[in-house]
């Protein structure tokens, strides 16, 4: 029978791995390129999650387990060599697949049931589709991570009151000295999470909101400044949240704009981190990173919580669906294999009795004409087609269930 396929994760988190060493793994798009370009050389499925909080390496094939994990790391190795792999932890199987649904469903997240982790996990899977690097069974997985995702939010309360990166930054920079009320927001970056900052911060009624990005328009609801002009935006700023690519503003920049010291609050979103750990200890500052968002407990936490066990049971559910696909796939593969198979035998067949057939008016191009010796022809391609299987079932061993064998071939009782 064809081979299971094996499936394999390597994983670094928040829960393992300190913002530091995540910020070492940060890996780019061009990191991911070369990945999946490696991975279509040797012939391996592969598919990379790679946001703040986490890397989630998943592959698969048909060679052992240790193997496999191995290309990992050596892969892992040359995207970052100076970054340490011991913090990446290896799981297989059911494991892998697990903690994938888990991933997707927000239950491994830093904020429980935080809403962007399905749209990552969705997105990376179509990152590895148009690599070409989404082989069949991986194709099956993250095809049931994100459906299992959207279902555990739908059916149970883990995504309810703050549970998503945004609303907890807010809630972060609402809890310290001054809040954000009445106060001057500023936002760097423009991309997701930047999006939902400023969707999120309306309803915390701050004095005014700046975003800081190279390409945003301009927008009704807040003014849009350039990075070139952050100089003219720091002095005024209150409370700060940065989810930008790389680095927001140095410390000298902060020297300068926040000399009074007065009560500010930075968050920082990024990973890489976007301000420098220097920032923090500036007189009046309070500097946060995405780790800092774990311990914000807001009024759906308790809901959320309570909502664990039915999102548990629903991953096993999940799990269970996800084992019958992957059987089938590789029941389809068997099938495949044995019609590939079969089609060379033929044309094989084809070739050695016509090879020693003297008629060769079965070859007219005037149109389709009778093989002269069909009997020879047909024994011959039933010959060479069961030889092996004949073998096979001559040697097989005494575990292999010969009515499961009979079903399989049609045989009756009196064959």
């Amino acid at each position: 029978m064809t081979p299971e396929a094996t499936i394999v994760r390597l994983g670094l988190d928040g829960d393992a791995a300190p913002v530091g060493d995540r910020e070492a793994w940060a890996l780019d798009a061009d990191d991911t390129l070369a990945l999946y370009a490696a991975a279509r050389r040797d012939g391996l499925g592969a598919c990379l999650v790679s946001t703040c909080f986490r890397v989630e390496l998943l592959l698969a094939d048909h060679r052992p387990a240790p193997e496999l994990l191995a290309w990992g790391r050596a892969r892992l190795a040359e995207a970052r060599p100076a970054a340490p792999l011991g913090a990446f932890a290896e799981s297989q199987g059911d494991d892998a697949l697990r903690h994938l649904v888990r991933v997707a469903a927000g239950l491994e997240s830093a904020v429980l049931g935080e809403a962007q982790i399905l749209g990552q996990v969705r997105r990376a899977r179509a990152e590895a589709e148009a690599a070409g690097v989404l082989s069949p069974p991986l194709r099956a997985a993250f095809g049931a991570a994100v459906r299992a995702g959207q279902w555990i939010r739908r059916m149970t309360d883990l995504g309810r009151g703050a549970a998503s990166t945004a609303t907890a930054a807010v809630r972060l920079a609402q809890a310290e000295r001054g809040g954000v009320r009445r106060r001057n927001v500023v936002v760097f970056g423009g991309g997701q999470i930047g999006r939902l900052l400023l969707k999120v911060l309306p309803s915390a009624r701050p004095a005014s909101v700046t975003l800081v990005s190279a390409h945003a328009p301009e927008h009704a609801g807040f003014r849009v400044v350039r990075p070139a002009h952050i100089a003219s935006v720091l002095p005024d700023a209150d409370v700060v949240f940065t989810a930008t690519d790389g680095t927001a503003f140095d410390v000298d920049a902060a020297r300068a704009g926040w000399a009074d010291g007065r009560a500010r609050t930075v968050v920082d979103l990024g990973l890489p981190r976007n301000v420098e750990a220097e920032v923090g200890a500036l007189p009046g500052v309070a500097l946060y990173d995405i780790d800092a968002l774990g311990a914000v407990v807001d009024a759906g936490l308790r809901a959320r919580e309570a909502a664990v066990p039915q999102a548990e049971a629903l991953v096993e559910e999940t799990l269970d669906a996800l084992r019958t696909e992957l059987d089938a796939l590789r029941r389809e593969a068997l099938v495949a294999d044995v019609r590939r198979r079969a089609e060379r035998v033929r044309r094989e067949t084809l070739d050695y009795v016509c090879g020693k057939c003297s008629d060769r008016t079965c070859e007219s191009t005037t149109g389709p004409a009778r093989c002269s010796d069909p009997d020879l022809l047909t024994r011959t391609l039933t010959t060479r087609l069961f030889h092996d299987l004949s073998a096979g079932l001559r040697d097989r061993p005494s575990s292999l269930d010969e009515s499961a064998l009979r079903r399989l071939f049609a045989l009756d009782a009196d064959d």
